[in-house]
């Protein structure tokens, strides 16, 4: 893989690197990524696992709603401004070089807080199954998918607000395609959950069949991780996992001060349209065309089938 070019105006926590042959942002250690292998799971621990882009936030609110019995204000989100291999980022990321060395992160790894979290601990990755814990599946795990030409699309949307990753559709869809990609190869990383799918522990959800019957898929999710829900309750966690009901969430949160989530430009950056099949009105013909011929020589020898509307 080629050497990344780095942006001297950009801050160094903003860029990105390659560790094992695969790109990360700066946000993640790679002290974390060899951590982990070895990291204590507990039986009662709750893991929201997703390729990047692909209902992450999403899955973390529907996940904390259920342990809530749907108040979104009792939510435990402690565990909810990182992915377990990033490091500590619970403020805003330096917008230059200068503002880096006058604030610099707190780059303690999220891993020593994780571990010292009480039960039940809900913790997020996007890590490859093969670079998590080993006894990983002891724990309940919550793997959502998402169809690639909107992870690619979602991806773009949310790289673009990075000076120091300056991209256009193209290249991210290259990116996707290459494995290039933050966190890897996108095939990979749902073929090898998708091998696990029948596990007790695996609550393997497409983001797709979410969208489309919510209340059905959150049962699911919910007697998945052993919390079944009764129907008002499930009528709340439905109404408030909600796109809108979320941001309403979130406002609250940031006028209250109570906020702890990466937030970027300004805005909650991780919560877009929420809208399965965008990607329609962004590929073009030759665009769709391209990546429907790799699609198919990549994903041919599997039953794991995508909706892509």
């Amino acid at each position: 893989m080629q050497k990344m070019a780095r942006n001297e105006n950009v801050p160094q926590i903003g860029s990105e690197h390659e560790y094992r042959g695969i790109r990360y942002p700066n946000v993640v250690l790679d002290s974390s990524i060899d951590r982990i292998k070895t990291f204590q799971v507990r039986e009662d621990d709750i893991w929201v696992v997703t390729y990047p882009k692909s209902g992450t936030h999403w899955m973390m609110e529907i996940v904390g709603l259920i342990l809530s019995d749907g108040d979104p204000d009792q939510i435990n989100r402690s565990l909810y401004s990182s992915p377990a291999e990033m490091i500590c980022t619970d403020q805003d990321f330096p917008t230059s070089k200068e503002e880096e060395k006058l604030h610099p992160l707190d780059m303690s790894p999220f891993l020593d807080v994780i571990e010292k979290a009480p039960s039940p601990r809900v913790i997020v990755s996007h890590l490859n199954f093969d670079l998590l814990p080993q006894d990983l599946l002891k724990a309940k795990v919550v793997y959502v998918a998402r169809n690639p030409k909107d992870v690619i699309l979602s991806y773009f949307n949310f790289i673009g607000k990075n000076p120091a990753l300056p991209l256009t559709l193209d290249k991210a869809i290259k990116n996707l395609v290459s494995g290039e990609m933050h966190w890897g190869p996108w095939p990979e990383h749902v073929r090898r959950f998708w091998d696990h799918r029948d596990h007790d522990n695996v609550n393997f959800v497409f983001y797709e069949d979410l969208k489309k019957e919510p209340a059905k898929y959150i049962q699911k999710i919910a007697s998945g991780i052993g919390r079944p829900l009764l129907e008002d309750v499930l009528r709340r966690v439905v109404k408030f996992s909600h796109i809108d009901a979320q941001k309403e969430t979130f406002k609250k949160m940031a006028e209250s001060g109570k906020e702890n989530l990466v937030k970027g430009a300004g805005e909650y950056s991780f919560i877009n349209k929420g809208i399965s099949g965008r990607w329609k009105t962004h590929f073009t013909v030759a665009q769709n065309e391209a990546f429907d011929e790799w699609y198919k020589n990549k994903m041919t020898d599997t039953d794991l089938k995508f909706a892509f509307e």
